[in-house]
Order: structure tokens, then sequence, then C-alpha cells
């Protein structure tokens, strides 16, 4: 249901509630005219069905009158059997004295003033055990009521919660991320800084640029594409490293282009591949990205010359791409490293989002 400004309900939406809420009250009068009208005829005996139906209307349509100030009080008074039998009697005299004065006024208008009774105390001991069963109706209903919407926002708050927290160990997963790259890259920097001050220079221009780019990420996923821009900028690094010695390529259907993956999710790996793809400067990088029914597969094979699945001292890559696949897709996602000849290949696999939809 639609909402006004600061979530209160439109006075449309509460005309047609009342409306709804006075065809109920007429439903239910004549129902029980009719009733008594048929037990009647079942006894062999009719009365008119008009004097009937105005001691039910008036009954029905008084008790609703009551009602939501009968609402407002269950909730304010204590918990206790005295604070129900007081409010009980209260609505009970309140509402046969508003019933015998509208059943005055109706049968006056309908010039059948006679039909009307006087007040009497027999009047209102008589309407006891009606009004006593709807208001123990009302009040577990009330009750039930309330006990479901309490649950219902622990269940939003615990939801919160966990969202909350889901998102901080993932934020924290990915922040992780950039110390650990750039420490790698200015340590592979330091390297050459006095052999090769200009590749050092170089990489140094690079990585600027790339932290650039990363820092002014501010979600967890973003476009498949974008993750090839940055893994392109991450290799131009490598590049300027290992000269002529890395071939690396990259390779996706451009169906892809759009999917939503874990931003930067595959830097560790390439890293990873980079670092025990080869021997000296000679490495061998391949990524591919396909689809698999209603799922993107990436993989990410190396030439061999070195183990591990992470680099020796840093045992972020693979772990840190696998606790933030599980937080974002649970088992629909995942990651894993099987041999592959000399080298080995690592399998990421992820359901096909766009926009935030599978």
């Amino acid at each position: 249901m639609a909402t006004g400004q600061g979530g209160a309900v439109p006075p449309a939406w509460r005309r047609r509630a009342l409306w709804l809420w006075i065809a109920l009250l007429v439903v239910i009068g004549l129902l029980r005219a009719s009733n008594r009208y048929l037990i009647d005829v079942a006894n062999g005996y009719t009365t008119p069905f008009a004097p009937k139906l105005i001691e039910e209307l008036t009954g029905s349509l008084t008790f609703g009158a009551c009602l939501p100030l009968l609402f407002a009080a269950l909730r304010r008074i204590p918990r206790t059997w005295w604070a129900h039998a007081g409010l009980f009697m209260a609505l009970s005299v309140a509402q046969t004295t508003l019933m015998i004065a509208s059943r005055h006024v109706v049968f006056r208008l309908a010039g059948t003033p006679g039909r009307a009774y006087d007040i009497t105390v027999w009047r209102y001991l008589m309407e006891v055990p009606t009004q006593l069963f709807f208001y123990a109706v009302i009040v577990v209903g009330v009750w039930l009521f309330d006990r479901y919407r309490e649950g219902r926002e622990r269940e939003v708050r615990n939801a919160q919660l966990e969202s909350a927290l889901s998102e901080a160990r993932l934020e924290a997963l990915r922040l992780q991320l950039n110390p650990h790259f750039l420490f790698n890259t200015l340590n592979a920097v330091s390297e050459l800084m006095y052999d090769r001050p200009r590749v050092a220079d170089e990489m140094l221009a690079r990585v600027g640029e790339l932290l650039r780019a990363t820092l002014a990420a501010a979600g967890q996923e973003h476009a498949l594409r974008e993750e090839w821009r940055l893994l392109d900028l991450y290799l131009d690094i490598q590049r300027a490293r290992f000269g002529t010695g890395l071939d690396a390529a990259l390779t996706a259907d451009d169906a892809l282009a759009d999917v939503h993956v874990p931003f930067l999710v595959l830097q560790p790996l390439v890293e990873n591949a980079i670092e025990h793809g080869g021997i000296g400067d000679a490495r061998f990088v391949r990524v591919e990205a396909a689809r698999e029914g209603a799922r993107a597969v990436i993989t990410v094979r190396d030439g061999g010359g070195g183990g591990g699945s992470v680099r020796s001292g840093h045992g972020i890559g693979m772990g840190n791409v696998q606790a933030r696949l599980q937080h974002l897709y649970g088992d629909e996602a995942g990651v894993r490293r099987d041999a592959a000849g000399a080298g080995s290949v690592v399998t990421l696999w992820l359901p096909i989002r766009r926009g935030g939809q599978v």
C-alpha cells in the first residue's frame, strides 16, 4: 500500500478503510437480523423484519463506534484481570447506553417510538454475554497481532544486523586487497629501483593510476567490463616489470560484459598466476570468461614453474576470493584450483546478474 510523506497513510486510503469498516458492521447487523427473522419463521410465526434490522444495526454500529477507543485502551492498561474487568464494564455500559439512545432516535424517525425501550438494569445485563464474547475475541486477537508484529520486527532487526555485519565483512575483505596489492607491487618496484630505474618509475606511475581507479569504487560489485579494465591496468604494471617475458591475454564473451562480479576479484588470482606462472622472467597467463547455463565461469591459467595458491607470506589471494564469493552469493558461487599440466588453472563461477538481478 502506498504511503504519504513520512510513511503516513494517505487520506484516500483512510476514507476507503472507514467505508469498508462501516460496510462490515452493516453486513453483520443484516445477518443477525436475518437470523432472528428466520428463527421466527422456523418456529411457525412471523414478525416484521424492519424492527429486527434496526435493533441489530444499532447494536453492531454502536459497538463498532466503541472499538477504536477499546483498541487504544487495550495497549495502555496493565495486563491484569482487574484492569480488563474495569475496561469491559466501562465498554459495556457505554455501548449499551449509546445503543439504547440510538434506538430511541431511529424508532422515532421510523414512526414507531413504542418499539424503543427504557433504560433498566436488565437491559444492560442482557447485552453482557454478547459483549463479553466479542471482548474476549478482540483481546485475544490484539494480543496475537502484537506478538506477530513484535516477531516480525525482531526478524527485520536481525536481518538488518546480519546484513550490516555481512556488509562490514565484505568491506573489510575488499579493503584488504588495496594494501595487499600495493605492498606486493611496491616490493616489486623496490627490486627494480637500482637496476632498472626507468621501469620502476613507469610501474609507479601505473600503480597510481590503478589505485585512483580502485579507491574511487564504492560498491561490492561492478560490471565485468570494468573488472576487465582494472585487470588491464594491473597487467600493464606487470608488463613494465617483466617486459616481453610476460605472455598474458584476456578473453571474454561480449554477452557477459554487463554481468556483475565482485570488485577486483580477479587481481589476486592473476597476481598468483604471474608469481607462479613461469620461471625467471618468463610468465604465461590466460584469463577467460564464458557462460555456462545460468552462471558465468572465469578461468585463470598459468604456465607452471611454481606452486601454491597464494604468494608465499601473504595468505590473501584464494582465501579472500572464496570469502567474498560466499558472502555475496552463498553456495551459488565458488572458486577452486586444479593442476593443469605443468601449471594450474583457477576456476571461478558465480550466478549471472545484471543490475542486481539474477
